[in-house]
């Protein structure tokens, strides 16, 4: 940089021009790097008080919840669900004489 600044006032130019050029560029490079995100789950006073660690810092802050739309319409694999009681045919085997059932659950009788 200095060598360029000595270019500058040999052929006198103002060093105006070379400061634009200087601060231009560096906002360049500051968009250009990448920006770090933490991601935290809203919990309250707590969560507000640990973004304000980070605030002077480069690292970014998202905040998630816990109750979204993909959680709330997931299906449960961990009801007790009895096999028999879904749609569509099922087959029961007899351990003693091998015999097969195959059913519908709208045949059982109750």
């Amino acid at each position: 940089m200095d060598t360029v600044k000595q270019i500058v006032k040999s052929n006198k130019y103002e060093m105006l021009i070379l400061n634009k050029i200087h601060n231009k560029r560096e906002k360049q490079e500051q968009g250009n790097r990448k920006k770090k995100w933490a991601k935290f789950t809203y919990m309250g006073r707590e969560t507000r008080y640990i973004m304000k660690l980070f605030k002077n810092t480069n690292v970014r802050i998202t905040y998630t919840t816990n109750n979204n739309l993909g959680k709330l319409l997931a299906t449960r694999t961990d009801q007790n669900l009895d096999k028999y009681d879904g749609n569509g045919v099922y087959q029961l085997e007899c351990p003693t004489c091998n015999k097969k059932y195959i059913g519908h659950p709208d045949d059982r009788s109750e």
